[in-house]
């Protein structure tokens, strides 16, 4: 174990974030999922206002591997205005080795190699380091990781949220981000 970032563990205390419980987690994807206007026909969840929350989550039980969820949607495209106060929060619900996560959020678009870390160019935010993977095999009694990031969104253009982690984004762990 390598600690802090780019370690290879399950969830425990002194991690370096949060550490929710299921009922936790199941309140910070009921709190995102009223935060935006998801359109499923677009795949796209658009924020408006000047404090945007952004509640994302790594591999949610019941969706498929190496994705971000928001809405109930996979790798939606995430809207938020120009000017914009973001609070860009993470939460790895994924189980087993090499299942950290994060999302940094670049101008390179896809798509990405095994080691796309090493080809993302500088990060748009500066990132947080990897989530752990969550403390058990069963999502109801395990804890999870969580953790965010607050930026302003000053410069519209169109990015990207990836996962860094070896072959994540080459396996489709990433979405849009526009700032418009």
């Amino acid at each position: 174990m390598m600690g802090g970032a780019m370690g290879n563990y399950p969830v425990s205390a002194g991690w370096g974030g949060k550490i929710l419980s299921y009922a936790e987690a199941q309140s910070y994807i009921q709190y995102g999922d009223t935060h935006g206007v998801a359109d499923a026909k677009a795949n796209s969840v658009t924020f408006t206002g000047s404090d945007v929350v952004i509640n994302l989550v790594a591999v949610q039980p019941g969706y498929q591997d190496q994705t971000f969820e928001l809405h109930g949607l996979t790798n939606p495209t995430i809207i938020v205005p120009h000017g914009a106060n973001v609070q860009f929060n993470l939460l790895n619900m994924d189980y087993g080795n090499n299942m950290e996560h994060t999302a940094v959020i670049t101008t390179t678009p896809p798509p990405y190699p095994y080691m796309s870390m090493m080809y993302l160019g500088p990060p748009q935010v500066p990132p947080m380091p990897e989530l752990p993977w969550r403390s058990g095999d069963d999502a109801k009694t395990a804890q999870y990781a969580a953790l965010g990031e607050s930026f302003i969104a000053s410069a519209s253009d169109e990015y990207w949220y990836v996962c860094p982690a070896p072959q994540h984004a080459e396996e489709g762990m990433y979405g849009k981000f526009i700032v418009h």
